[in-house]
């Protein structure tokens, strides 16, 4: 029962269908998930784990945008899809990848290999074996050394959907946020224990058993967990942010801390630039271009990306009326939500639900 009291740690907000596995793991069950949880637990011993250590983290409440890049670097997460893993070996990345923005996450193991890393203004020299994290906001290069081996993963925060904790973990996860150091050098033993993970990932998204997402979700979770880990001694230390980095963080911890609207009596208060740079004590201007200079978007286009994405959550996991939905989002008129969803996604509220 180790293995179920390490993942109960964990994943403190379970689904009562776990609960239900607690309680009857010593009968007859799914002989895939006995297999997963088996895995999970030798993963876990060979590791030598401690109890785990939650770290506070500082809430910054990075931007949601999904940017539709006009020249993305392949392979990137399907079109219909929210997670997607690969070897570097078999799938490689490009030779080289040129300054861009992507819609998805992604963390990426190198075993092998070296190479320059940019991300944002931070230049890293990169050599095997190190794990690497790349945020949806900053621009990105990649400039590979020599052979390449290892793996790497995308996800969207799509999904956590239905799991909205773990979404908000992922928008504030410390390797995630703007400025953050974004490369861990590994240990051999470190490493190992990394690839364990990335493999029973693979495993998880190449078949089709029942459970597939809920043991992506664990395995991914699990790797996050051990990388924030291994970053903790680095990130002890306060970061050291410019003027802009700052005011960006304060205009996107502010955005975010309007979400997620719980209730039907919830109403966005900050839905302009002008409201927001009020707020934050500072000139509309000023801040517009600050957060364009740090972020690559502006004030409104993160605003309406937000609101949006909210929008969309709220549209699949309520059945609050339309109307409802428009006022808790800050549209007085339901035909003036239905206006802007329609142009963000080409689909009215009502399809959009039925999809």
């Amino acid at each position: 029962m180790a293995y179920w009291q390490e993942l109960f740690l964990f994943c403190p907000s379970l689904p009562s269908a776990y609960s239900y596995i607690h309680i009857s793991i010593t009968g007859a069950f799914n002989n895939r998930l006995a297999h997963l949880f088996t895995n999970f637990n030798d993963m876990a011993t060979s590791n030598n784990r401690r109890s785990i250590q939650r770290v506070g983290l500082k809430q910054i409440g990075s931007n949601l945008l999904q940017v539709a890049v006009e020249t993305p670097a392949t392979p990137k997460v399907p079109a219909r899809s929210s997670f997607a893993v690969h070897s570097r070996a078999t799938n490689p990345c490009k030779e080289y990848i040129s300054a861009s923005r992507r819609d998805y996450y992604k963390i990426s193991l190198i075993t092998e290999g070296s190479g320059t890393f940019t991300l944002g203004d931070r230049v890293y020299k990169i050599k095997a074996p190190s794990l690497l994290f790349i945020n949806q906001v900053e621009v990105k290069t990649w400039s590979p050394v020599g052979p390449q081996d290892g793996y790497y993963c995308m996800f969207t925060e799509h999904l956590f959907e239905m799991q909205r904790n773990y979404r908000d973990e992922i928008l504030h996860y410390p390797l995630f946020q703007i400025g953050a150091n974004a490369v861990l050098k590994l240990t051999e033993e470190q490493s190992i224990y990394l690839q364990q993970i990335f493999k029973q990932l693979m495993r998880e998204h190449k078949d089709c058993a029942a459970y597939k997402q809920e043991a992506i979700v664990i395995y991914l979770q699990l790797l996050l967990l051990e990388a924030k880990r291994m970053g903790t001694p680095a990130s002890d230390h306060q970061r050291t942010l410019t003027t802009a980095q700052l005011l960006a963080e304060r205009f996107t911890e502010t955005l975010e801390k309007q979400f997620p609207i719980a209730s039907e009596q919830e109403q966005v208060q900050l839905k302009t630039a002008g409201e927001f740079a009020q707020m934050l004590n500072v000139h509309p201007n000023h801040l517009n271009a600050t957060v364009k200079r740090v972020t690559g978007h502006t004030t409104s286009e993160h605003i309406r990306q937000r609101i949006l994405l909210e929008a969309k959550l709220l549209l699949r996991h309520t059945d609050w009326h339309i109307s409802a939905i428009a006022w808790c989002l800050g549209f007085e008129e339901p035909a003036n939500f239905t206006h802007f969803f329609k142009s963000q996604t080409s689909h009215s509220p009502h399809i959009f639900r039925t999809l």
